[in-house]
């Protein structure tokens, strides 16, 4: 029934859309979930490079929820445009549409504009929904702009929407919600000259650099979700502590 919803309102105009659509969204996360929203005391005040494991269609909307009310630009794969009801949502959300596995660097560009421009980002730098529920390796282009914007990182660990709504590799946009529990949480910011050490000597220091970004998010994950990065690098656990960029301070509470 909900993809009938979402092509009715796809004949609107696109301001009142948008509205509409993150008012049905929001009625659909309120029925058939339960969300527990932990870290919030560690968001930096200023703009931040957001990274964070990737389970669903449903995880970017799950996390404008926790991030409200800061305003965050989300990286989306452009196949997103090919259905409706994933049009709809990726509209809900700002958005910087990306080709995945392709050399075009114009959302890389775009997107280190926008933190320059004062707004935070937020990436999935595996690149596409894991079919396992367990990380992948990400891409190395999750470093390049974390070094071009100079901004603080938050690690950001997601779990549930995968069961929430699970993948449909036979057609994304028939994709079924159902009731699940949502987690996430947020780990303490971090500047990536932090994470020279774990690439020192590295054949390709720019993955290497990725590889230590993404090892942040697993430690913030249940062991079953951590996949390749199951094992932290030994240079991370002897590395000297470095100062953490200003973070504001808030109650952490679940919440719906």
């Amino acid at each position: 029934m909900i993809h009938n919803v979402f092509a009715l309102l796809s004949v609107l105009p696109a301001r009142p859309r948008r509205a509409a659509v993150r008012t049905l969204m929001d009625t659909v996360w309120h029925l058939r979930t339960t969300e527990e929203v932990l870290g919030r005391e560690n968001l930096p005040s200023q703009p931040s490079l957001f990274i964070c494991n990737h389970l669903s269609n449903a995880d970017g909307f799950t996390l404008d929820r926790a991030l409200r009310p800061q305003k965050v630009y989300f990286l989306a794969g452009i196949k997103l445009q090919g259905t409706v009801m994933t049009r709809l949502g990726t509209e809900a959300v700002d958005t910087i549409f990306i080709r995945p596995n392709s050399s075009d660097i114009e959302p890389i560009k775009r997107a280190v504009e926008t933190l320059k421009a004062g707004h935070s980002v937020l990436i999935f730098p595996e690149g596409g929904r894991s079919r396992t529920g367990a990380l992948a390796q990400a891409k190395k282009g999750a470093s390049l702009i974390a070094r071009r914007a100079g901004v603080p990182i938050v690690p950001v660990a997601l779990t549930g929407t995968e069961k929430f709504m699970p993948i449909d590799d036979r057609d994304m946009g028939r994709e079924q919600v159902r009731r699940a529990h949502l987690t996430v949480r947020f780990g303490r910011p971090f500047l990536l000259d932090e994470l020279e050490a774990e690439a020192t000597g590295a054949e390709d220091p720019r993955q290497a650099l990725t590889d230590a970004m993404m090892r942040r998010v697993a430690g913030l994950l249940p062991p079953e979700y951590r996949g390749v990065y199951a094992d932290p690098a030994p240079e991370a656990k002897d590395a000297a502590p470095v100062a953490r960029p200003p973070a504001t301070h808030a109650p952490s509470e679940p919440s719906r």
